[in-house]
Parts: structure tokens; sequence; C-alpha cells
């Protein structure tokens, strides 16, 4: 599905963060995955593995074709198809040959949409992984170390966010969703562990260790919050809550959607906007929506919610000591989430959709050949629906050059009229932009312009500000 309101974001647009994303970080990102199954394959060969003879040779194998793609996007070659035994072994939807054949210019990796050759890249590298012989490979994660050494590395945040889910529970699971008093209470409650969601690891803590409920409704709450919401250009949090307030106290069942980005502690601030929807009642079940590949370097996957509940347990992960309030408090987030996905009120599911490269547009009736339309249906009977991140905002919007004032609902088409309730949380990390009141690109670009000259318009690009965007199209 196409639009000729606005063409997509080039990788040679010059003076854009995309363009500047294909010269010199993809190159380094490849480069890391060189790094990264080097000291894999020297891993397994110090094991005591059967098979360590072969999982190293194709471990070479590996490694000296992320060194050719690595040199394919430094030399600027044209775009190859996916070869059939490609597409049939690593599953690749032929909706990426489709756009190689259809394009008026053969695509280079420095003369390409955006979009489109960021998936493509993700891809390229999965397809090394899964023509390997030994399961070893075939279900590597070549991101997995960074993915837990940058969790690890939130220690703090995670047992802070932990202290402050433990000192609420008791009381927001006595809350009354029915009673005005209560509603007030869960409006602030439900801004701030959308703001959690929304800034993972960047979010200013500070607020809530160990604050009651009496600490968050002062005149001091409200200036914390005040300021955290500074730096949220487009804020429709107040207009998500009415409709899924609505939802809660008419219907007995209420399901929120999570079409999730990135692993560790934002996967962790996620859960816990999820936990504290069900043990408010506010919703009675969350789904969870990750890739089916590794991809975008930390996106999540089935297997690392796994992981992370592991790591919660863990004391050589996460050293909080035995018996702690911050180990007792990991432990008990850790049950929580296990017990609600025990019960079947929290659901992990993964889909190739979220992997093709094909647009949020595409989640639409009409997208039959990619099953865009059974997405379509199964997230049409949630209440709410929070696409999370950069990469999803950008699908939403289709990566287009839109005016930054655009209309949110002019920008992801189809879905504002075609049955979903869409809200999407957004730290800004690149060119794409839309919604903002007249002047506020102007002041913010002429802002970051003064600290980086040259690059004004890159304060989208930055991760310092956020947009909450809602669109209810029921």
């Amino acid at each position: 599905m196409s639009t000729s309101f606005a063409p997509r974001f080039m990788t040679n647009d010059k003076g854009t963060f995309g363009a500047y994303t294909a010269s010199a970080r993809w190159p380094i990102i490849t480069q890391n995955a060189v790094d990264d199954i080097s000291n894999e394959i020297g891993r397994v060969s110090k094991s005591s593995d059967a098979d360590k003879d072969s999982i190293v040779q194709q471990g070479e194998t590996i490694k000296q074709q992320l060194i050719e793609l690595r040199q394919e996007i430094i030399d600027n070659v044209i775009l190859r198809k996916f070869t059939v035994e490609e597409c049939e072994i690593a599953s690749v939807p032929l909706s990426f040959n489709e756009y190689l054949d259809t394009a008026k210019e053969k695509p280079t990796w420095l003369n390409a949409e955006w979009l489109f050759s960021e998936i493509y890249l993700y891809r390229r590298v999965n397809v090394l992984f899964r023509l390997q012989a030994h399961e070893h490979w075939k279900q590597f994660d070549i991101f997995n170390d960074l993915k837990q050494s940058t969790f690890e590395a939130s220690y703090y945040g995670v047992t802070e966010l932990a202290l402050r889910y433990k000192n609420l529970l008791n009381d927001i699971s006595k809350l009354n969703k029915k009673d005005t008093k209560d509603q007030e209470l869960l409006k602030i409650l439900f801004k701030e562990f959308i703001e959690i969601s929304l800034w993972g690891n960047a979010t200013d803590l500070s607020l809530l260790t160990n604050a009651t409920l009496e600490d968050i409704k002062s005149i001091q709450g409200a200036k914390a919050r005040e300021e955290s919401e500074s730096k949220i250009v487009v804020n429709d949090t107040n207009i998500a809550w009415d409709v899924l307030l609505k939802a809660a106290t008419t219907k007995e069942d209420v399901r929120v959607d999570f079409v999730l980005d990135n692993s560790g502690f934002e996967l962790y601030a996620d859960l816990m906007l999820a936990a504290f929807l069900l043990q408010t009642k506010l919703a009675t079940k969350c789904v969870f929506h990750a890739k089916d590949m590794p991809y975008m370097v930390s996106d999540v996957m089935l297997k690392d919610f796994d992981i992370l509940i592991a790591d919660l347990r863990d004391r050589k992960f996460f050293p909080a000591g035995e018996n702690t309030k911050e180990s007792n408090a990991l432990d008990l987030f850790a049950n929580d989430i296990s017990s609600f996905h025990d019960k079947g009120l929290l659901t992990f599911e993964a889909d190739s959709f979220w992997t093709t490269d094909l647009d949020y547009w595409n989640i639409d009736p009409s997208e039959t050949k990619y099953h865009g339309n059974k997405i379509h249906e199964d997230l049409k009977s949630c209440d709410l629906v929070i696409f999370k991140g950069d990469l999803n905002y950008r699908k939403l919007t289709g990566d287009r050059k839109w005016p930054r004032t655009t209309a949110w609902e002019t920008a992801i088409g189809p879905l504002s009229t075609n049955g979903i309730a869409v809200l999407s949380l957004r730290t800004c990390k690149a060119d794409v932009q839309v919604a903002l009141k007249a002047g506020v690109d102007e002041e913010l670009s002429k802002l970051w312009e003064k600290d980086h000259p040259g690059q004004g318009s890159w304060w989208c690009c930055s991760g310092k500000w956020a947009i909450i965007c809602f669109s209810d199209s029921k």
C-alpha cells in the first residue's frame, strides 16, 4: 500500500540522520557482529562440545560473510535479491524481492529507502546464520551478548523500579476503578507508568523510589511529573486514559497489546506497565508482540522474556544480596510476571509480519499476502494497542517526509479509520516527525543548532525528546 502524500526518507538524503546511519552506523553495527561472533567462536573452541570443530568451522564461514557484508555497505553496492534457498530456509518474505524487482532505480546501500534498506540489512545478517547446518548457529542471536551486558548495566534502575512496584502493590490493588477519587489517583499512576515505558532506561526514576501514594499526590510529585513531561513534545496521554478507563469500567474483559521495541530495560519497563494495568484491573489481559528473528540489534524475541525473568532472579547477574529489600523486590516482580503468564493474563507472541519491510499502513483488511489482514483482525479486538519505540513510529508513519505539523491521523493513514486504538510511545531517534504544533520544530531546531551546528533538525533524532500519540478509530 502506498501514498502520494510524501516520499520516504532515503539513505542519500543529505544532512539527515538516515544518511548518517547508513554511511556511519551500519558499518559499526556489522563490525560489532564480526567481533561478537569471533568471541562466540572462541568460547566454543574452548568448550567440551563434541561438535565444536563443526561449529567453529561454520562460525568462521559466517564471520567471513559478515566481513563481506560490511564491505558491501562501505562500497555502496546494489542491493541483491534473496535467493530461492535463502527465502525457503530463512523464511524471507517475498516482499523484499518484490520491492527490488519493482524499484525504478536499482537501490544501493547508500541510495535506497531508509526503512526498507535497514530492515533488509537485518534480514541479510539473519540469513547467514539460518543457512548453516548446525543448530547452534540456526538459533544463535548475534546480538544477545550486547542485550545482556546493557541490561546488566541497568542494575540500579531495575532495582529502583522493583522497589517502587513492591511499595505500591498493596495500595494499588485496593483502588476501585469505578470510584471517582480512586480514578484520579489511577490516572496519575497511569501517566507515570506510561512514561516509564516511554523513556525506558532514560527515564528519571528519582520520584519512584520508596514513594507512597501520598507522595505521588503531593505538590512535589506534581512538580516532578511536570518536569518529566516537558520533554514530551506531543502528549495524548489524557485521551488514551479516557478511552482505557471507559473500557475498564464498562466491559468485563479489557485487552491491552504491546508491539515491542528493545529487550532488557525497556522490556522490563513495559512489563512494569503491564503489571500495573493487570494489578489495578484496568486490563484483564496483556499481549506482548515480539520479533521472530534477531532484529535491529536489541529488539525483543520470545526467548528474551525467559532470559529477563532468569536475570531478575540471578544474584550474580543482579548482585542485590540475599534476602535484602532489593532482592525481595526483584523476586516479587519476577514471580508476579510469571504468575500472570501462567494464568494466561500475560501472553507472548511472535509473528513474521513485524520483521517484513512493510509499513503499518498494511495492517489493514486489504493486505492478504503477508497477513496484515490477520494482524488487523487481531488488533481490532484490543481496547488499546501500544506501539513502542522509534522503528514502530517510523512504520506507523511510513517513514515519510511529512511536514512536521502534519496531523497524526494523516500520517498513519488507514490506521486512523480502520478500528484500532493506536498509542505510540516513542523517544525521537529518526528524521520523521509529525503532529507538532506550529513553531515547535523551529524552536527546537534552533535550540539544537546552538551545540550542533548544521544539524538543528536532528533534535528529533537525539533521543532527548519524546512523543505520546494516540488515535482511536473504534
